[in-house]
């Protein structure tokens, strides 16, 4: 048995070098942090004293926008309807290339051999460059190549949502129950027979979610690329700011803040369906 005292007090442990070294650095983060808050502020020239006096312009500018210069509203549903087709083809476009090419990015259907992995990491790299560059750079580079208009904005809304939507399918294909495949495959199927049967059945659903999401997404997306001339109702929208016309600026929000807030509500209707079955 053991004749040391239980009850003896132990002595203090020296902290370790590490632990002081530790608590250092988090200090320099954190002033290195606030150093760079610091200087955002300096250089973005961050003010709220601004608004104080800029109250008067600003009360002169609301004074216009909450009476909105109805006359242009027939006018403008026409630019809302071709914002709605811009996301509705860019979408379309979309859903073509990228619903075979997820195919060839999911793991469970391209592993297993050189080409296959080959064929995997290049469709995966071109849904990530996809994916890197926004609509607006998209739709800048298609301005200028085909000029202003609609198009400019279907084939910007088309190339970035073939990334998004392509990485979301591919993702889906890799999260199937494999028993469908395999009884597929036991029977003697080909490979187009188990596409059909055994893994469309189960990523429909999530593939027309997906797909209307987009579309939802879209909307939005078109309006900020109408700014940059590629067609829609935001090229409207800019103009009217630039020419200090606020009353047809408000028109024009308002119809966007409608359009956008109901087919919110009908397409979270249909994804909430979507999911139910």
């Amino acid at each position: 048995m053991s004749t040391e005292p239980t009850g003896a007090p132990s002595l203090p442990r020296r902290p370790a070098r590490g632990g002081r070294l530790a608590g250092l650095l988090r200090w320099l983060v954190l002033l290195a942090l606030v150093a760079y808050v610091a200087l955002a502020v300096q250089q973005t020239e961050f003010n709220p004293l601004k608004l104080i006096s800029g109250a008067k312009s600003a009360g002169e500018i609301l004074a216009q926008i909450i009476h909105p210069d109805w006359s242009i509203l027939p006018r403008l549903v026409v630019l809302m309807n071709e914002t709605v087709e811009i996301a509705l083809l860019g979408t379309l476009l979309a859903i073509v290339i990228s619903f075979p090419l997820s195919f060839l990015a999911a793991k469970n259907l391209m592993l297993g051999s050189t080409t296959g992995s080959l064929v995997y990491a290049s469709v995966r790299l071109v849904f990530n460059v996809l994916r890197a560059f926004e609509p607006v750079m998209l739709g800048l580079v298609f301005v200028l190549m085909v000029g202003i208009g609609p198009f400019p904005g279907v084939l910007a809304l088309g190339l970035h949502s073939v990334g998004m939507l392509g990485k979301l399918f591919s993702e889906s294909i890799e999260d199937i129950d494999p028993g469908p495949v395999e009884a597929v495959e036991a029977c003697g199927g080909n490979r187009f027979q188990v596409i059909w049967y055994g893994i469309l059945p189960q990523v429909a659903p999530s593939f027309l979610a997906f797909s209307i999401y987009r579309w939802d997404i879209n909307i939005r997306m078109s309006i900020i690329l109408g700014i940059v001339g590629a067609g829609g109702i935001g090229f409207m929208l800019i103009q009217y700011l630039n020419m200090f016309q606020y009353r047809k600026f408000s028109t024009a929000f308002i119809l966007i803040l409608l359009v956008v807030t109901v087919l919110d509500y009908a397409s979270a209707w249909l994804r909430t369906r979507l999911g139910q079955k």
